[in-house]
């Protein structure tokens, strides 16, 4: 009985010190990832889920870096030098594919409002003394004028040809003016320019100092304006998990964000504040993006976007949604 009793004694001590082992054991070290991103409040998940601490809890360290334009980091996300981007759809996308770049829309990050009245974040403005006069009343009077956008073969390209085409006009029939989006006010001030697509908080401080007049207030209504992108990193077979992580991480903070008066909350517009060094008071007078409930992607209007493009020749050829995208982490739009 003895003996019986000291091997009991024996496993249960056995036992205490490897659950105390376990549980003294470091937490696996948080997998750090390479992000960049744009300036802009259309990013607002990915700030939400880094402030809230939401990739945190998938143990992934996100650090991010500011760019220009996601097209500055498409060949990064290709070769490995970086993981993930955020950043609008652009010829420079569509062109490294066609080239056999290793990068993929992983998710829908931020649209425009479905509703054809409601004032977006990147109106369409007429210059003030056209707009008063009369002589531009419509998208229409701009034909033949000069319009304003901060690059070709992009997002806003293609917002301003989707205005026109309701006129029966395309992006040929208007001359395009290339200028930074903070020089766009100033140019439409002194009538460099006839009209001008800017988003915000540009198009709000337009509006508030009177200085354009809104021609379209949503030039393309319901449209994928940025997205998630994945490089060789997390589209390798491997990475998967890791991938997954920050997609549940940016969903979770995506779905906290499904109406205006959520994104435009007081904490909320302090984090927006934060991350584009904007002043909260200027925040709140924007006009929200709208951001897709898990990140859903309208594929059907990528691949638009896509034959914009090659349509005007700014993209050798239309690729398939398969070669686009990446079927593992995408939740389409329904």
């Amino acid at each position: 009985m003895l003996r019986s009793f000291a091997a009991a004694l024996s496993f249960l001590f056995i036992a205490a010190f490897s659950a105390h082992a376990a549980a003294a054991s470091p937490p696996d070290k948080a997998r750090k990832l390479r992000g960049a991103y744009v300036v802009s409040l259309s990013f607002s998940p990915l700030f939400l889920a880094i402030d809230k601490g939401y990739f945190q809890a998938e143990n992934i360290d996100m650090e991010i870096q500011v760019v220009q334009s996601a097209a500055d980091v498409v060949a990064f996300l290709g070769i490995g030098q970086m993981d993930i981007a955020f950043g609008n759809i652009s010829d420079t996308f569509f062109n490294a594919i066609n080239r056999g770049v290793d990068v993929r829309i992983v998710g829908g990050l931020s649209y425009t409002p479905k509703e054809r009245g409601i004032l977006s974040p990147t109106p369409i403005f007429a210059r003030k003394a056209l707009a008063d006069s009369g002589a531009v009343k419509t998208m229409a009077d701009l034909k033949g004028r000069k319009i304003a956008l901060n690059a070709r073969g992009g997002i806003v390209e293609y917002q301003v040809s989707q205005s026109l085409r309701r006129y029966g006009l395309s992006i040929k029939d208007v001359e395009i003016v290339t200028i930074p989006f903070p020089d766009m006010p100033i140019a439409l001030a002194k009538g460099a320019v006839d009209g001008a697509i800017m988003p915000e908080p540009i198009a709000t401080a337009v509006r508030a100092r009177n200085i354009g007049v809104v021609l379209d207030p949503n030039p393309a209504p319901g449209i994928v304006v940025t997205t998630v992108m994945f490089g060789k990193n997390l589209l390798a077979g491997a990475e998967e998990a890791v991938a997954k992580a920050v997609l549940r991480a940016l969903r979770r903070a995506a779905n906290e964000l499904q109406s205006p008066q959520a994104i435009m909350s007081r904490e909320n517009v302090q984090i927006w504040s934060k991350y584009t060094m904007l002043p909260a008071e200027t925040v709140a007078k924007t006009v929200p993006y709208v951001f897709a409930r898990d990140l859903a992607l309208d594929v059907d209007n990528l691949l638009d976007q896509q034959k914009f493009l090659a349509d005007g020749g700014r993209i050798p050829r239309q690729l398939p949604a398969e070669r686009l995208t990446d079927s593992r982490f995408v939740t389409r739009m329904r």
